[in-house]
């Protein structure tokens, strides 16, 4: 019997063993969970340009002269993209042109830091607007690409001459969707999410009238996650139903399928919200409007038109340029919201959404953020004592990570 005895000792003992060493398995791959994803290749950074703190790209070297015009070598980042020996793109301070020495990269020519930001600020020198050649630039790339030049790899240069640009941390989601004030328009990438509300009234208004709280009946709200599909198209997928506040609004509306009409809308390679708000008159009741067509200088051009004829919609041209098109009257809002990490978590947030949103300054001597540039992660460097990165207005993929209530240097 002692050997019986033993043999159930060593097995207790082993299986005692086996749950430590599951245990200790779990408690390390829930470590590695939260520990932070190391970011590979140089840096973004805040840096003061003319007493302004100014974003820098990774492919803008640190040591970079702020006066001077700045060369890049961009390797394709696909395997079956090719450049042929004549593709040449060239507008005001901007160039894009084969690499002569490395057949498979193009050399790209951006305007100085000053230029770049004089420009942006509304200081046109007398060698014109490098904001207006950034547009000309981008256009004049895509049609290329169209012809055959930089084959497979046009919009990831687009991509990456927008992206090396540098700009204020407010100003920062020009570069990853295009938006300017000026021009009220936001490109939509695969990530994004939709949400779209409306405001119901209990009585008609008469003509020219503000709405009344006093009528307000509540609010429907839909969600449409933005999509990339097999070819690359992006579509929109509604998620879950429409929601009325409160929930007796339901039965009180006629047509509640009026915001579904984005399901529908023939998927394009690539679409844009255009917001009306600072285009129509508030007679016209047009809130916000969803474009789409096969090249981005195609939704440039159209963007174009419509802010010189925006009264009556883009409906009425749409079709001629061939363009998809959905419009949003009335009291409704259509926001976008973006997906960022914060101290390990996914949340969704609005677009526009800045540091300061959602931290205080006291986190500041701990806080590390992440950003892509093109496919990879890279920190974004600050003095901890540099309070404007809090006005640093996040983008779709930024990790955050602070510690509450630290105020020491990191």
């Amino acid at each position: 019997m002692q050997p019986e005895s033993g043999r159930r000792v060593n097995l207790k003992s082993d299986l005692s063993l086996l749950a430590l060493f599951l245990l200790a398995a779990l408690i390390s791959a829930s470590c590695s969970a939260r520990r932070p994803i190391a970011a590979t290749g140089p840096s973004f950074r805040l840096e003061s340009v003319g007493g302004e703190s100014i974003l820098f790209s990774p492919s803008i070297p640190a040591s970079h002269p702020n006066d001077s015009q700045v060369n890049i070598t961009m390797n394709l980042p696909l395997q079956d993209a090719s450049v042929s020996k004549n593709c040449l793109v060239e507008e005001g301070p901007f160039r894009v042109e084969p690499a002569r020495e490395h057949p498979d990269s193009v050399q790209i020519t951006l305007p100085s830091a000053k230029r770049w930001l004089g420009d942006v600020n509304g200081l046109v020198g007398p060698d014109g607007d490098a904001v207006e050649a950034l547009y000309v630039v981008l256009t004049k790339l895509d049609q290329l690409q169209q012809d055959g030049c930089f084959r497979g790899a046009g919009s990831a240069i687009r991509d990456f001459v927008v992206q090396s640009l540098p700009m204020k941390p407010p100003e920062s989601l020009f570069s990853y969707y295009g938006y300017r004030p000026d021009r009220s328009s936001l490109d939509l990438k695969p990530g994004l999410r939709l949400k779209v509300e409306r405001a119901y009234f209990r009585a008609a208004m008469p003509p020219g009238e503000a709405p009344s709280t006093q009528n307000f009946a509540g609010l429907s709200t839909v969600h449409f996650d933005v999509e990339s599909g097999d070819d690359g198209k992006i579509h929109f997928r509604q998620i879950g139903g429409v929601q009325f506040t409160p929930e007796s609004l339901k039965g009180q509306v006629q047509d509640e399928s009026r915001e579904l009409e984005l399901i529908g809308i023939v998927p394009e390679f690539h679409y844009r919200l255009i917001f009306y708000t600072l285009l129509v008159s508030k007679e016209q009741k047009l809130s916000a409007a969803i474009v789409g067509a096969g090249s981005p200088s195609q939704l440039d051009e159209f963007d174009h038109e419509l802010r010189l004829r925006p009264l009556g919609g883009c409906r009425n041209f749409a079709a001629t340029h061939g363009v998809a098109c959905v419009e949003f009257s009335g009291l409704v809002t259509v926001t976008c919201q973006i997906t960022v990490e914060l101290n390990g978590k996914s949340r969704l947030i609005d677009w526009g959404t800045r540091v300061k949103d959602l931290i205080t300054k006291n986190s500041l001597g701990t806080l590390s953020i992440q950003r892509k540039f093109m496919n990879s992660y890279r920190e974004i460097r600050f003095d901890p004592g540099d309070l404007s990165v809090l006005s640093l207005a996040l983008v779709g993929g930024d990790r955050l990570r602070w510690s509450k209530g630290a105020s020491s240097g990191r």
